[in-house]
């Protein structure tokens, strides 16, 4: 596999970070957070439908960019960096479900208005117990004695931005009988519980791909957030890098000390090893359906991946000291983020237990000698690198402390 990005890729990265840079900052972040906030800004909506980016790995003929997953995922990592609202992560999810399950017909006319931005998506998968299974779903959808369509009864948990959307898929769109409660969360993003009581659906809004196409998609979308996960966690190696060369005590840089050293190259090492596993789980969903290892590749990444940028977020606190413990301090908004992502699209243990099932014990794939700088000790927690300690005199003394890899 080669991980290089063409130099389209590039381009879309760096006008994607540029981007972000001048039309994105923490303060509007804050603002759109629950329950304050709606967990949806408008404004950086329409931009980001503009530059196309919700389009991306949709075909021309339904307005889409005629790109792939690949492509995606590049401004997924930068959307990671920056704490997009996750009205990005879920309206393509969403779409990329309308696209596999539904009939030329129906792409055509449910998908270009969700590819221009004209309207928000999201998927009501999610019900008591959150076992991501064709077994668990408790909802029906049974036949209308009045016509073609169909009845839906049951209750959605953790619908995310349900309060904003347009269209709910595959259950229903904005008809009598949809109840949306708002559910509070410790990382202020929108999520709902959705009730559904004898809500109509017509036939032609009925989509029959069944449960392969939500599988499909649920890996799809798993890998995507992981992507998400991996520029998060750089971003948080960039801040803490940043201020541990500006921060001063004893008289010299906080970064110059041989024990902060350790800590940050452990966490680079972390991160880069979550990078390679996210985006060789993007590499095998590319290949659609039938991609061979695919989902093993993304339950090693969400494992990976919520170790790195949950493990990001506690060295970053520990090496910001007092005001990294402040509440007001840009970095909670990246460790509230941590934590929502890693619950969401299945947890780590999951994940672990789906690579018990598909290819033996979890720890002997995880360790397959042919993954390089995957190691274990960096997926299962970088037990090795504590290990080792920080002992020895602090002997350097750094102008800047980053690591190779820190970036």
């Amino acid at each position: 596999m080669d991980l290089a990005l063409s130099d389209e890729q590039e381009a879309l990265r760096e006008s994607a970070r540029g981007f972000l840079g001048r039309a994105w900052s923490t303060s509007r972040a804050r603002r759109v957070r629950t329950p304050e906030g709606s967990g949806h800004d408008p404004a950086l909506w329409r931009e980001m439908a503009s530059l196309g980016w919700l389009g991306l790995a949709f075909p021309a003929t339904v307005g889409g960019g005629g790109g792939d997953l690949l492509d995606l995922a590049v401004v997924f990592e930068e959307a990671g960096r920056a704490l997009v609202p996750t009205t990005l992560h879920s309206t393509v999810e969403a779409a990329l479900l309308l696209d596999r399950a539904a009939d030329d017909d129906q792409r055509a006319a449910l998908l270009p208005p969700v590819l221009s931005g004209d309207r928000i998506v999201s998927v009501a998968l999610q019900e008591a117990g959150m076992r991501s299974s064709a077994e668990a779903i408790a909802t029906t959808a049974s036949r209308d004695g009045d016509g073609d369509g169909v009845v839906v009864d049951g209750t959605k948990l953790f619908v995310p931005n349900a309060g904003v959307a347009d269209v709910l898929v595959v259950v229903a769109r904005d008809p009598d009988g949809v109840v949306r409660t708002p559910l509070a969360t410790f990382a202020g993003d929108a999520q709902h519980m959705v009730a559904f009581d004898r809500v109509r659906v017509p036939a032609d809004r009925v989509l029959t791909g069944g449960w392969p196409a939500v599988a499909q998609v649920s890996r799809d979308a798993t890998a995507l957030q992981c992507v998400e996960m991996a520029g998060g966690a750089r971003a948080v190696l960039d801040m803490t890098v940043q201020y541990v060369t500006d921060r001063h005590q004893f008289g010299r840089p906080l970064g110059s000390f041989q024990a902060v050293q350790h800590q940050v190259a452990d966490l680079s090492m972390r991160i880069d090893a979550a990078w390679l596993a996210t985006w060789q789980a993007v590499w095998r969903c590319a290949g659609g359906a039938e991609a061979e290892g695919a989902g093993r590749e993304v339950a090693i990444a969400k494992a990976a991946a919520s170790d790195a940028y949950v493990d990001a977020t506690l060295t970053a606190h520990q090496l910001h000291g007092g005001i990294g413990f402040a509440v007001d301090h840009d970095l909670h908004l990246w460790s509230d983020r941590a934590r929502w992502a890693a619950a969401t699209h299945g947890t780590r243990e999951e994940h672990l237990r789906s690579l018990a099932q598909l290819g033996g014990r979890a720890d002997r794939a995880l360790l397959q000698p042919t993954r390089g700088p995957l190691a274990a000790d960096h997926l299962l927690g970088g037990e090795a690198f504590r290990q080792r300690g920080t002992s020895g005199r602090d002997e350097a003394d750094l102008s800047s402390p980053a690591p190779n890899g820190a970036r």
